[in-house]
């Protein structure tokens, strides 16, 4: 039976309650289908539920539905003893289809005969596209951001086959749009709204499940709760049932909501040259499983490449969210003109942030993601310890795709770039999103001494 149900859609900063039709079998809803609001165009692309299975659909820019959230255009921007305060005035003008290597960077011609130095590091660049090539997905997207906004790599490929293969196009529109599911990066969002609710990262929590679905059983205490661990274990480990226990005890939807806003979760990117979607969130108004569902990330995220650097960047900053930039400086004649960084935004109290890159450091140490970061050290500098969180999770339509990310920073103690790497992988894939992002930290962390100073390998076979 069809019923009406409110969802809380969270985009461009704003919580909009609406009503949506949900098909229920049984009383409850069909596993994984998510409740959707009539469509609307925000900045981050909304998930299309089709046959019970949520599927992300492309990026959209700009509004085309008749309900649309208004976004506030930025700022002007500020001029200050002959430099410019971000690059977000150039929005529009720099193609990085066109770019040119001129030494050590990279330049692209803006319409008025100015030239804009780019702050794209070319070989972190160049490692990101190879990458991306030997990785073979049918969709993937690098990002690469100093820890004070400067944007070192975009990378985007896809193939025309729905299978991948070596025959791509390179694309860096799909890093800065919101295309994928944002899978279980979506639980640094929500275990930095548990720590902010009073969680310990070390509370036991005593639970069942959780491998590949969340059910109404995980929510409450049962019988067969037959081991206990932590929110740390949890992170590490992408632990579904844990995540979906605590939200569930500890939050509400709109406190979840408003933790990811406060983290530019939802909505357009900060402003800068390239514009683009940082990702979207759909939250269901009561505290069900499918709010359970959406703490875990299972349902009702989007995300961008450059969004999950960005994420991962607030974390490495101790909560502060930068503005990115990509822009370095104007070339007019023999005039230069510098771009520096806008100030930060607190997003998160520093000692939320610092026990959330905790949690990160585990999953590269001894979770999802150590036998990349940890088992392996031929791309990394001796000794180099990475934070990251992995997230995967598969749809069906309108062809299978299996989104693998990995999202995180480096060096952990001291961190000097953030990454994010999204790959939409066939059944048979090359590579996963964490083995992606270890080739590339390679290049970045390779230069990271370099990148402080100005202010800020092996591949898999083929597999099943």
């Amino acid at each position: 039976m069809a019923k009406l149900r409110p969802i809380w859609v969270l985009a461009a900063g704003a919580a909009v309650v609406t009503t949506a039709m949900v098909t229920t079998r049984g009383g409850s809803s069909e596993a994984g289908a998510v409740a959707q609001a009539a469509p609307m165009a925000i900045s981050g692309a909304p998930l299309a539920s089709t046959g019970g299975t949520t599927q992300a659909a492309p990026a959209q820019h700009g509004a085309t539905a008749a309900e649309a959230v208004t976004v506030a255009a930025p700022p002007a921007v500020e001029v200050a003893t002959g430099a410019l305060i971000g690059d977000a005035s150039l929005a529009g003008q720099i193609d990085l289809d066109r770019i040119e290597r001129t030494g050590d960077h990279y330049e692209v011609a803006l319409p008025d005969g100015r030239r804009a130095i780019l702050t794209l590091d070319p070989d972190i660049q160049t490692a990101a596209e190879k990458t991306l090539t030997r990785a073979k997905a049918p969709m993937g997207a690098i990002a690469v951001v100093a820890t004070d906004g400067r944007v070192l790599a975009l990378a985007g490929r896809r193939t025309e086959d729905h299978k991948g293969g070596k025959n791509g196009t390179m694309d860096w529109h799909l890093a800065v749009g919101a295309w994928a599911p944002a899978a279980s990066i979506f639980k640094i969002v929500s275990s930095a709204a548990l720590v902010e609710a009073g969680v310990a990262p070390d509370a036991k929590v005593c639970f069942h499940g959780g491998l590949r679905s969340v059910t109404e059983s995980n929510l409450v205490d049962a019988k067969n709760d037959s081991r206990c661990e932590d929110l740390s274990f949890a992170v590490a480990f992408s632990q579904n049932a844990i995540i979906a226990k605590l939200a569930h005890k500890y939050l509400e939807p709109k406190t979840l909501g408003d933790v990811a806003q406060k983290m530019g979760f939802a909505g357009p990117l900060p402003s800068f040259a390239l514009r683009g979607d940082a990702g979207a969130i759909e939250l269901p108004s009561d505290n069900g499983v499918e709010f359970a569902k959406t703490a875990a990330g299972f349902t009702g995220t989007t995300l961008s490449a450059t969004g999950g650097a960005l994420l991962a960047n607030e974390i490495a900053t101790g909560g502060q969210a930068v503005t990115p930039r990509i822009v370095d400086a104007i070339v007019d004649g023999g005039r230069r003109v510098e771009v520096t960084g806008a100030a930060p935004r607190r997003a998160l109290r520093a000692d939320v942030a610092q026990q959330v890159g905790k949690m990160m450091e585990e999953t590269c140490a001894r979770g999802t993601a150590a036998k990349a970061f940890h088992g392996r050290r031929d791309e990394l500098p001796g000794g180099v310890k990475v934070a990251g969180k992995t997230g995967t999770l598969a749809r069906a339509q309108p062809f299978f795709m299996e989104y693998s990310w990995f999202v995180g920073y480096a060096p952990a103690e001291k961190p000097t770039v953030s990454i994010a790497v999204v790959l939409g992988n066939a059944e048979s894939w090359w590579m996963k999103g964490h083995q992606a992002a270890r080739m590339v930290l390679g290049s970045a962390l390779a230069k990271h001494e370099t990148v402080a100073e100005r202010g800020g390998g092996g591949g898999s076979k083929k597999q099943r």
